[in-house]
């Protein structure tokens, strides 16, 4: 303390001098201060004594406990809960009206009558009946001279198995025509009973295929009769059959054993006898499979007994064919085969009824046919089809005009060729469905070479069909159908100084231009007025020498379904 005191004093002095010349001007010198804090404190080191914590003695002495539970059951009162399961009410099926019934009349005589019954709804068994009836009572020579009917009544039925379809059919068929081929200039009262043409047909069905698609081995069987009468008293009698066998070898391989053919006999009044007529078929071979590709390698054995060149002959052919699809929607195709056609006089009545009352039938002979095209779709709704044929052909044949100077009337006899000659087709195929607009056209270019001095007779190079339908305001149903066709070469034998007519024999048969349109107006679900017109051009055209066609047509009915 005292040091701290004699500090004070000596400063004093100084501290006084200092406020004297307070005033004074002059320059504060330069000094520093420096204190310095130099303490320790530093304590005494004590001993200290750190003992063990005592160990603590536990009792071992040891407390029963028991422990009694008794066991719960509890009793519930039996419940009898409200509850109401939630169902949903199957759709109701739209009521199937099962039978339609079409009535109608036109021009030249014309009755309409066609009626469809069958079964209702059912998972194992269908069955019904077709009935179908045209006629006209005049045609476009005389009147009823040349009238025409068509008449058709088709019982049928289907039962379905768990691993087979049968299904059988019968139907009788009538045809009715009047050969009006004769000169009205020169014969003006013809008798019109030995004019008449009228065919009938009785026949039957029965087809047995199998459903199982887990099986391997896949089967269809099919069986037709039928016996053909005349009022001529021609007659054809044939019993037809088909099979098709096919084993799946695994998913690329499969073989397949096929064979049909028919057992017939024909009879013309103005032959002594009836003429056997056989033709037994088999085809065999392997197809493969693998996902875009379908390729068929095979053998077509036939034996027939009818044609030009003798009896009893057996023909081999090829039977070939690819099919492979690069993309979707579309895919292309191409093959080679031979096979025998064989004609039938049922078949030639139906393309031709003005035939002669006797007439030679034999079978056709095809040794190869090459043939390629491409089908697919642009889109949805517009489908395509394209392809070509190329075939050599053996007795290939035609008709050929003959005048009947006892009748006075045009008729038809066929006209083999039995060279070698070729045969060709090129055809284009479109369709569409859009909405409530169909159309399909097809165009079919034909060409044949039957020597360097002669023509086919009576076959069109070219045939375009068109057929539309479309619907306005769900009600009114509108349709239209054309049918063009090429010149026809003329073959007959018809001399001019041996009889007083007046055809044109010497020129072909001109093209042939027919349109027609539907309509249909719908007056209720189950009912509905049609009305329908024909050759719209009117014009007479002749398919056949001498046989010109009807003009203008109209037919109008009314149809109902129940």
């Amino acid at each position: 303390m005292l040091r701290y005191i004699l500090i004070i004093i000596c400063l004093l002095p100084t501290t006084v001098l200092g406020q004297d010349s307070w005033n004074q001007e002059g320059d504060l010198e330069d000094s520093q201060v420096i204190i310095e804090k130099n303490r320790k404190i530093d304590l005494p080191r004590i001993n200290r004594d750190f003992k063990k914590v005592p160990e603590i003695k536990v009792n071992q002495s040891t407390v029963d406990v028991e422990f009694n539970s008794k066991q719960f059951v509890p009793n519930l009162n039996s419940l009898a809960p409200r509850i109401r399961v939630l169902t949903i009410q199957d759709e109701k099926l739209e009521k199937l009206y099962a039978n339609q019934l079409k009535i109608g009349g036109g021009n030249y005589g014309a009755s309409y009558l066609e009626g469809n019954f069958a079964s209702k709804r059912s998972k194992d068994k269908s069955y019904g009946l077709n009935i179908y009836h045209q006629s006209f009572a005049n045609g476009p020579i005389d009147k009823r001279n040349s009238g025409s009917g068509y008449q058709r009544v088709n019982p049928y039925g289907k039962m379905i198995f768990q691993k087979a379809v049968l299904s059988a059919e019968a139907f009788y068929e009538r045809h009715n025509n009047y050969l009006y081929g004769y000169d009205t200039a020169l014969y003006s009262e013809v008798d019109r009973d030995t004019l008449q043409r009228t065919f009938h047909t009785i026949g039957a069905s029965v087809s047995l295929k199998d459903q199982n698609e887990s099986s391997r081995y896949h089967y269809t069987i099919d069986g037709d009769i039928y016996q053909l009468f005349t009022n001529i008293n021609n007659s054809e009698f044939s019993f037809d059959y088909n099979i098709k066998n096919k084993v799946d070898l695994n998913d690329d391989f499969a073989l397949y054993l096929n064979s049909d053919g028919f057992i017939s006999s024909l009879k013309f009044d103005l032959l002594d006898s009836a003429q056997s007529r056989n033709l037994l078929r088999f085809k065999t071979g392997v197809k493969f499979t693998r996902e875009k590709l379908r390729i068929g390698l095979g053998l077509n054995m036939v034996h027939e007994n009818d044609t030009l060149e003798g009896m009893g002959k057996l023909h081999v052919y090829p039977d070939l064919n690819i099919n492979y699809a690069p993309f979707d929607k579309f895919s292309v195709f191409a093959g080679l085969k031979g096979d025998v056609r064989a004609n039938r006089y049922r078949n030639m009545l139906m393309e031709n009824p003005y035939l002669d009352n006797t007439i030679n039938i034999y079978n056709t002979l095809m040794p190869f046919q090459f043939y390629g095209g491409a089908t697919g779709s642009l889109s949805n709704f517009l489908g395509y089809e394209v392809g070509f044929s190329v075939a050599s052909v053996r007795h290939n044949f035609g008709y050929e005009a003959i005048y009947s100077e006892s009748q006075g009337e045009i008729r038809y006899r066929t006209k083999y060729f039995d060279q070698n000659n070729t045969e060709a087709n090129v055809y284009a195929a479109l369709s569409t469905d859009i909405d409530k607009l169909r159309i399909n056209i097809r165009g079919d270019y034909f060409y044949y070479n039957v020597g360097d001095t002669e023509l086919m007779p009576f076959r069109p190079s070219f045939i375009l069909k068109v057929n539309s339908e479309y619907w306005v305001a769900n009600k009114l149903n509108i349709g239209l159908n054309a049918h063009l066709q090429g010149r026809m070469n003329n073959a007959n034998t018809i001399m001019e100084e041996n009889a007083n007519y007046s055809f044109n024999v010497n020129e072909s048969i001109p093209p042939i231009y027919d349109l027609g349109i539907k309509l249909g107006y719908q007056l209720s679900n189950r009912s509905q007025v049609f009305l329908h017109a024909n050759n719209l051009i009117a014009n007479k055209y002749e398919y056949y020498l001498g046989y010109p066609n009807r003009g203008f047509q109209i037919l109008g009915g009314f149809t109902y379904s129940f």
